[in-house]
């Protein structure tokens, strides 16, 4: 059997790559079996590195802010596409959720800030495409933190400029047009691709506030008000900010979009370097999977794009979790099983030591599984055989 394994990294303990190779390791212990190893990602974190081994390129570091307006360095990919110079871009590196203790005060106080200066910088080196991955964020300013970093003036109502050092969201009201113009006509120079990480909209019951803004720290006053001011960000952008991907990164997507960016989907964007549809050629069987599957993975997440593109070659796939939310039935749609790698009842931080380790335990026990199954098909199907032979005889026939 051929079985091609294509992983979301999973949070906090492994990459794309790792993860497929342990659960590959498991799989090849029951003999008989090829794999090949895809790496993949859906636009959040290891995005940059499932690309590195996809294209040919070296990473370059940069100095810019943090989420939360301290000096970091950030570390990209360059590459050469058609004679130009591209840079593969994590967002999370900037701005990630990690694992950060997130209260109101972080929801606050995140800001996009540093992208924008990174992008400046970018700019300045000549470099003419950047591929952005949008997901696993920590903010929720509708890219408007992405706007300061890039030199365009925001105002509050009373027309006071808004400080760069706090989530510019909650206290916005208009920019300054002369200097929007100018950054929007520079950055055209530049080819900035997002990849999203989900099909969010900006705002409304699926959008980035209602649906990722908690777990970011917002609490419900914070909630309200930045919907509020959404709405208010469409406004000011005369621009449809609803369409699938504007909500990712806590709508920051949608303030790149008003920038002039292209947004596209983070699986997208990397299969245009993966291929995975020629790899899906020669698959009988698919295993996808990421650290935690629940309702958030039916909003496009990688797992879900795997199995819409194996459903188109007809090919079952199986998806592999190191966590699963029960009662989202929806997933079960795509999927012919759900299995979590979990050996026990173990506090998080244990349960992430032990992530390779029971990859390629789960890996193991599922083709043993298969093997089995299909043993026993085989066995079945060999018996009919039997019987229609018999039954063809005896009525003096022949096959």
């Amino acid at each position: 059997m051929n079985v091609l394994i294509a992983m979301d990294s999973f949070k906090g303990a492994l990459s794309s790559v790792r993860a497929g190779k342990a659960l590959e390791r498991g799989i090849l212990r029951t003999g008989g079996h090829q794999t090949t190893v895809c790496s993949v990602a859906d636009g959040g974190e290891g995005s940059v590195h499932a690309l590195a081994a996809c294209v040919k390129g070296e990473y370059r570091t940069w100095q810019c802010r943090d989420a939360f307006h301290q000096r970091i360095t950030v570390r990209t990919l360059l590459f050469e596409e058609e004679e130009s110079l591209c840079c593969a871009v994590e967002a999370a590196d900037i701005f990630g959720l990690h694992n950060c203790e997130v209260s109101s005060a972080t929801a606050a106080t995140a800001s996009t800030y540093g992208l924008g200066e990174l992008l400046n910088q970018l700019h300045g080196h000549a470099i003419h495409k950047v591929l952005l991955f949008l997901g696993g964020t920590i903010t929720t300013d509708g890219g408007l933190g992405v706007m300061q970093g890039l030199g365009i003036r925001l105002y509050d109502q009373m027309g006071n400029v808004l400080p760069d050092d706090c989530n510019p969201l909650f206290a916005f009201d208009h920019w300054d047009e002369e200097a929007f113009q100018t950054v929007r006509k520079k950055l055209g120079d530049m080819k900035l691709l997002v990849g999203c990480d989900v099909c969010a909209p900006l705002y409304g019951k699926e959008g980035c506030v209602l649906t990722y803004s908690a777990q970011k720290g917002a609490n419900a006053m914070q909630m309200h008000k930045l919907e509020q001011q959404l709405h208010l960000l469409e406004q000011r952008s005369a621009r449809n900010l609803m369409q699938e991907g504007c909500g990712a990164g806590g709508g920051c997507a949608a303030g790149l979009y008003i920038l002039g960016a292209e947004l596209t989907f983070g699986y997208e964007l990397i299969n245009r370097y993966v291929r995975l549809e020629q790899k899906l050629h020669t698959a009988d069987l698919v295993i996808t999977g990421e650290g935690q599957m629940n309702h958030q993975t039916l909003q496009g997440k990688l797992p879900i794009r795997i199995a819409q593109a194996a459903r188109k070659e007809g090919i079952p796939v199986l998806a592999v979790c190191g966590q699963r939310e029960v009662d989202c039935a929806a997933l079960t749609a795509y999927f012919q099983g759900i299995f979590t790698i979990q050996q026990g009842i173990y506090p998080l931080h244990e349960a992430l030591a032990h992530t390779e380790e029971y990859l390629e335990e789960t890996g193991y026990q599922l083709m043993r599984l298969i093997t089995m199954a299909a043993g026993i098909s085989h066995t079945v199907l060999k018996n009919q055989k039997v019987t229609i032979a018999e039954e063809l005889c005896r009525k003096g026939k022949t096959i």
